[in-house]
């Protein structure tokens, strides 16, 4: 049982590291949507407009999209760490 969880748990984290990577490879607009509608559920969309608010407040007009990129890719990283922590603990 908690192996199938595990799976659910990694499938969740592996759509958000990929929805944080899509945004990092993509180009910046102003009016996007930072998720995907296919999972409501989940509120990736709250923790991009968030690093998005930060990087806006830190860093001037022409590179709050770099910083924005760079946070989104940390977040992503911190996801796949995630993911390889479980992967670790649960299956081997």
């Amino acid at each position: 049982m908690e192996k199938i969880l595990a799976v659910v748990v990694i499938a969740l984290l592996l759509y958000v590291a990929g929805n944080a990577f899509y945004i990092v490879f993509k180009t910046y607009q102003e009016d996007d949507e930072f998720h995907h509608p296919t999972l409501e559920i989940l509120p990736v969309h709250w923790v991009m407009d968030f690093l998005l608010f930060i990087s806006r407040k830190l860093a001037p007009a022409p590179y709050f999209v770099a910083l924005f990129k760079t946070l989104s890719f940390l977040y992503g990283l911190l996801m796949v760490g995630v993911i390889i922590l479980i992967l670790l603990v649960f299956f081997f």
